[in-house]
């Protein structure tokens, strides 16, 4: 008789996820990855990239810089095709996938926002969809434009937003580009956040030295790749600390199973990979064997164990 697989997913927020492996929002093209392998096999959900209500042309060339073994700035701007687009072709096509869905929306306020909510709730395509994750980063129009992310108030006012229309559990998605995470967090959980999403991009900028001006023509863009790791663990290790009961989806310089398994034990539910993706397109193949294989080697029935692990 051979033995029981070891599980390598669990149960979060009240949806099944057959691995604790998702990708990272605007860092992945689904139906690609999925020519390459099946990722049924190999992934727990989809995250959208992120929408917002009407399509957006997005930022100037050039919006990314690579950065060797340390990741990339980007500076997309939020490229998209806007919510109903998102809802009538995208959304199905995920579906085909036979894997929980997750929608990333951005909006400019919290009546914004849950108007998204609705909207995505209310469309026939909308059964499909499991949870929302807010992404945060947007100026917030009601508050003079302070971004939503690094405010309490906003944050809390946008989930309280949403959460009352949106009975589907939801996600915020933090930036660390705040002094106090945690506070921010808590705002969050406040509002009726099912989750934590933990961290967005870091801030960064590029400098061309030929031309002795910024590569960027906002000069500031996102930091993400390998480099922000520590950042992510530190976060998500506070987070836990404080609110222990509420799931965390870790994301930030992920690029193999060994990171996988220190945002699991530094208090991750779920793991996201995203930058690497555009280098290894084999990546969520590569991991969820490793973390078989680490299981199998360490007599971890399941990987839910060690969610947490480390604070104990």
């Amino acid at each position: 008789m051979s033995a029981i697989a070891p599980k390598i997913g669990h149960t979060v927020a009240g949806i099944e996820f057959s691995s604790v492996l998702l990708n990272a929002s605007g860092a992945f093209n689904a139906s690609l990855f999925n020519r390459l392998y099946p990722l049924k096999e190999v992934m727990g959900g989809i995250v959208t990239k992120t929408v917002t209500t009407e399509p957006l042309a997005g930022n100037l060339q050039p919006r990314t810089v690579e950065l060797p073994g340390i990741g990339m700035l980007n500076s997309i701007g939020l490229q998209n095709p806007g919510l109903a687009y998102s809802l009538e072709k995208d959304i199905p096509a995920l579906k085909a996938l036979g894997l929980p869905v997750i929608l990333s929306i951005s909006a400019h306020s919290s009546a914004e926002f849950a108007k998204m909510a609705e909207t995505a709730l209310s469309h026939a395509n909308g059964p499909i969809i499991e949870a929302l994750e807010l992404n945060l980063s947007c100026p917030n129009v009601e508050k003079g434009g302070v971004h939503f992310g690094s405010a309490q108030d906003s944050v809390r006012e946008a989930l309280k937003a949403v959460t009352s229309v949106f009975p589907k559990p939801v996600f915020a998605k933090l930036t660390p580009n705040v002094s106090d995470i945690v506070a921010i967090g808590g705002a969050a959980i406040e509002g009726g956040a099912a989750g934590l999403t933990a961290i967005n991009t870091v801030l960064g900028a590029a400098i061309d030295i030929k031309k002795r001006k910024p590569v960027m023509p906002r000069v500031s863009a996102g930091y993400s790749g390998p480099g922000i790791k520590p950042v992510a663990i530190h976060a998500i290790w506070n987070l836990r600390k404080h609110f222990p009961e509420t799931p965390i989806m870790g994301v930030g310089g992920v690029s193999s199973a060994e990171d996988v398994l220190e945002f699991l034990m530094a208090g991750a539910s779920l793991v996201q990979v995203g930058t690497i993706c555009f280098r290894q397109p084999m990546i969520f193949k590569e991991i969820a064997e490793s973390l078989q294989a680490y299981c199998t080697a360490e007599g971890v029935a399941s990987l839910a164990e060690l969610c947490g692990c480390a604070h104990s």
